[in-house]
């Protein structure tokens, strides 16, 4: 057939038909009109639009979701059929082909090696000294696949790889795989990959893990063998450490020491970290310091540590004026606490229980019981320990039965003791605390109100006489201190 020509308007050029697509033929048709004749076609005249400014006022931006694993997985099937890689990875004298573009944008450690002039930037191959097979070949995969299989046996080798190609995904995959395999048997190896590699989220995993057993883990002698100094220090400091009694915690440190000869020249820095003050009195004395003794003969700056608990343990009425870091109980939390009362509405008249809130259960949970019934007493705490004082000791709260009496509370050992009676008896007034004193502020008694003040000093077990107030004061329901000015503001009836 013979080719048909187009006629078109001026500017355009003729083609011939048969060398049009479909498309184009299309667009002609469009375009105008198609005139034919036996030998010749001719386009009529054509109708053109102009394009607007803007098509549209809206705009929307449509993403390709799979994009991004698409291309992936084509490198991947690339790799796999050896297809356009332009580098290998040697290892254990195996081959791993790559992609220099991909090891670089996954890995800082290629991105450096590719960029920075290094000879490797220009090799075709490149042996990865001291890596192993096993790990170079997992984490590539990963970078290619996403997923990075792990188990007890080629975990060491993903772990060592990633970190040395600087992977920081495989290496977060790996401690997350660590993390549950923690146990008695492999904590203390796990502990040193964490040193090892700077693995700082397993690491803090791990001794979170001791610390929580460390009643079981720290009288092995793996533990005592093998445990780092620092860390020895850190868990015998630990507010969070499981066990007993400060006596154990002794125990642990003392048995470390023994271990090895070298360790003796870190005794002071470790035992400084023991809370001999809770460690009771004849323990101390009979046991702590003759071991102390036969362990370091010529050294004096140990057993400073353990005569300054003696001294706190004789000065037993000064205590809450001595607390120090090494005096107070690990780990303790504030809670609410609820002393004797009336329970009349129980046939019981006064009660001498102590509860304590458990907000979590929302129930109150008896901690000990006060030496005897009270109510309308006053309580106060002072360096960590709980005063009790006056009070009734008859359900009538009459002020004939007026209290003196003062109690101590010593949390550390569910313990009571007594204190000096106050001056006068009394009940319905104010205790409270004054810098390193307790202070009661009137109430009544057997003689009626009282406007007399007193102020109870620890250290020396004894009430004193203070300025009285203007008036007689009862149910004092406010007070303010101010230290600098050594002031006192009450506010009761």
């Amino acid at each position: 057939m013979q080719s048909e020509s187009v006629t078109c308007e001026p500017g355009m050029r003729q083609r011939n038909l048969s060398s049009m697509t479909s498309y184009e033929r299309q667009g002609t048709e469009k375009a105008g009109e198609i005139v034919m004749s036996d030998d010749t076609m001719e386009i009529g005249k054509q109708t053109r639009l102009s394009r607007p400014h803007r098509l549209s006022e809206s705009s929307k931006v449509y993403r390709w979701a799979d994009q991004a694993n698409n291309l992936l997985q084509g490198l991947n099937e690339q790799r796999q059929h050896g297809q356009m890689c332009d580098v290998v990875l040697v290892a254990d004298d195996q081959r791993i082909p790559a992609h220099r573009a991909l090891l670089a944008v996954s890995s800082p450690y290629f991105q450096a090696m590719f960029t920075l002039g290094m000879r490797e930037e220009h090799e075709s191959e490149i042996e990865l000294v001291g890596a192993s097979y096993v790990g170079v070949k997992a984490v590539i995969d990963f970078l290619y696949s996403g997923n990075l299989p792990l188990d007890g046996g080629n975990i060491d080798y993903v772990l060592e790889t990633a970190h040395l190609l600087q992977v920081w995904q495989a290496v977060d995959f790996c401690c997350q795989y660590l993390e549950k395999e923690v146990r008695e048997d492999n904590y203390l190896y796990l502990q040193e990959l964490a040193l090892l590699y700077s693995l700082d989220r397993l690491d803090a995993f791990i001794d979170r893990f001791i610390l929580k057993h460390f009643s079981t883990l720290a009288i092995t002698s793996e533990f005592l063998q093998d445990v780092r100094m620092f860390k020895l220090c850190a868990y015998l400091s630990s507010e969070q450490v499981q066990c007993l009694n400060e006596e154990t915690l002794f125990e642990v440190a003392f048995k470390w020491l023994k271990q090895k000869p070298e360790r003796l020249e870190f005794a002071l820095q470790l035992l400084s970290n023991i809370r001999f003050a809770l460690i009771p009195f004849y323990l101390l004395k009979y046991y702590v310091l003759p071991n102390l003794h036969s362990l370091l003969p010529l050294d004096t700056s140990c057993k400073v540590l353990v005569e300054e608990a003696i001294d706190y343990h004789r000065k037993l009425s000064a205590q809450p004026v001595m607390q120090t870091q090494r005096t107070g109980l690990r780990g303790g939390v504030e809670c609410l606490l609820l002393l004797g009362g009336e329970v009349s509405e129980r046939g019981e008249g006064l009660s001498a229980e102590v509860c304590w809130l458990d907000e979590e259960a929302g129930k109150w949970v008896e901690e000990t019981k006060m030496p005897a019934p009270r109510s309308q007493h006053c309580v106060a705490v002072l360096g960590g320990f709980i005063f009790t004082a006056g009070g009734s000791c008859s359900p009538d709260n009459g002020g004939d039965s007026a209290s003196d009496m003062l109690y101590r509370y010593d949390p550390r050992r569910c313990h009571w003791i007594k204190g000096a009676p106050m001056n006068q008896r009394r009940v319905d007034f104010y205790l409270g605390t004054m810098g390193e004193c307790l202070i009661a502020v009137g109430g009544r008694n057997d003689s009626g109100p009282l406007s007399s003040v007193e102020v109870y000093h620890p250290a020396d077990d004894h009430w004193t006489y203070v300025a009285e107030l203007p008036k007689f004061v009862i149910h004092i329901w406010s007070c303010r201190h101010h230290p600098q000015g050594h002031r006192l503001h009450f506010r009761g009836s």
